[in-house]
């Protein structure tokens, strides 16, 4: 069976299968798309611009290879990783053999972590969609890129993973992801994602739900949640930058003449000490941490506004947070319990509880922190979480000369200096004391989280008169 999804044509009826389909394959192919398998599928994807199958300790830099992920929710969960590289024979032999759930992005990418700084090609955008409104949405998802006002843009196949459709748009040459192109994309696909689940295509619409770009998703030929197997369909050609680029509104309009601004050599002369540090002595690039009240705040931010289909990313943001704001791990795992009872409360569908797993899973980012911990852009954030957020305007000015501007602008309008009249800062000494007496019984800790203030301060005021 595994061996017919991998190499041989595929071709089904409702009344003769040799193995468990996922929804939607008939209402698929009834309205033209064509079935094919998973070897067809990832040649057309990667073609042959991953690297050579080499020795592991053999990496030449410049060869850029996949990245594919079994995992294991038996017991203990566990995630096993594997490189694919340019006959793609690790992605046969995964695909053939494992009864695992497997996942892989169409990226490839420099080293062995899938982190957005490590991503250099995108060999396919993919868009999930959940919740398909029947026949009826499947017929709506197809007239969207086939009418003739406002049309979307035509994927190039569809997969069936279970319940839900990925679509992708593979493109005739893999796309460089140099950092702005990656952000610019982003914001691409989170337009695009927002008009595909359109009110006539899924019930979720109002919960969209926005993948990452290089968002790892469910291969064709292995199981799904239901047991059965995930199958890809062709449903058109193959894409360009500037196609993709045409269904956008202008202020998300990828810029197709971005280059990465220097070479390494270039580098290498203009900025000696940052290569001698990062690339000579392969140093890490240095973080600051955060005030922790920014921890908290946003702990509040998500008891008022997390959205089913946006809550893992609330959670594991806050995971992130506490990295920046150094919070220890009890209070964190504290935190995340009492939020993933909040959670589960909001629960609508019977296969999409908040479980134990989606806990520890947010968990690895505090446990195993990397760049992508300690920066993250609000836009993403805000996308990502589904709680609206806004970045401190300067108008483009650098901090401290937008603060000069600011104070000049504040003594114009103040001269005599009223401004000062109750701005001064409060006294933590106050808010400590009138938490105490909120609470006569209360904890240190429970005043530190509540007040958002540091340990040092809810300790140096506790005792006093």
């Amino acid at each position: 069976m595994k061996n017919q999804l991998l190499n041989s044509e595929l071709s089904f009826s409702k009344n003769e299968t040799e193995f468990s389909l996922p929804q939607w394959c008939f209402e698929l192919v009834e309205w033209g798309a064509e079935p094919t398998t998973a070897r067809e599928f990832y040649t057309d994807i990667f073609q042959d611009h991953l690297a050579p199958h080499r020795d592991r300790n053999d990496y030449q830099t410049g060869e850029y290879t996949g990245i594919a992920l079994e995992i294991s929710r038996e017991g203990t969960k566990t995630t096993h990783r594997t490189t694919i590289t340019q006959d793609l024979g690790e992605l046969w032999n995964i695909i053939d053999t494992s009864e695992k759930t497997c996942f892989i992005a169409p990226f490839s990418y420099a080293g062995k972590n899938r982190t957005n700084k490590n991503a250099r090609y995108m060999h396919a955008m993919c868009i999930e969609i959940d919740g398909i409104k029947g026949a009826g949405g499947i017929h709506e998802l197809f007239y969207s890129w086939r009418r003739e006002v406002d049309p979307l843009p035509q994927p190039t196949y569809i997969v069936a993973s279970g319940s839900g459709l990925h679509l992708y748009f593979v493109f005739e040459k893999p796309v460089p992801m140099y950092p702005k192109l990656f952000q610019q994309w982003s914001v691409l696909k989170k337009q695009l994602t927002r008009t595909f689940w359109s009110t006539y295509v899924t019930t979720l619409h109002n919960h969209v739900q926005y993948e990452s770009l290089n968002q790892a998703f469910r291969m064709p030929g292995t199981l799904t949640k239901s047991g059965a197997r995930a199958l890809a369909f062709r449903t058109g050609g193959k894409v360009t930058p500037q196609y993709m680029n045409h269904f956008a509104l202008e202020e998300n309009r990828v810029d197709l003449t971005v280059k990465n601004e220097h070479t390494l050599e270039e580098a290498k002369e203009l900025y000696p000490d940052w290569y001698q540090r990062r690339i000579v002595n392969k140093e890490e690039r240095g973080h600051f941490s955060r005030y922790e009240g920014i921890y908290h705040n946003w702990k509040k931010k998500i008891y008022s506004g997390a959205t089913v289909g946006h809550r893992y990313n609330c959670l594991e943001n806050l995971c992130a947070l506490a990295v920046q704001c150094n919070i220890p791990r009890e209070q964190l795992v504290e935190d995340c319990n009492k939020l993933a009872k909040r959670f589960e409360k909001l629960t609508e569908e019977e296969n999409n509880h908040f479980t134990q797993y989606d806990i520890d899973s947010a968990l690895r980012i505090y446990d195993n922190p990397t760049d992508n911990a300690y920066r993250r852009k609000v836009e993403i954030v805000s996308a990502r979480t589904g709680i609206p957020l806004t970045r401190n305007k300067r108008n483009g000015r650098p901090q401290k000369q937008h603060v000069r501007i600011m104070n000049a602008v504040r003594d114009v309008v103040h001269p005599d200096g009223s401004w000062r009249v109750g701005n001064g800062r409060k006294s933590k000494r106050d808010v400590v004391k009138r938490w105490r007496l909120d609470h006569p019984d209360g904890r240190k800790i429970d005043c530190q989280r509540e007040t958002g203030l540091s340990r040092p301060t809810v300790l140096k005021w506790w005792d006093a008169e």
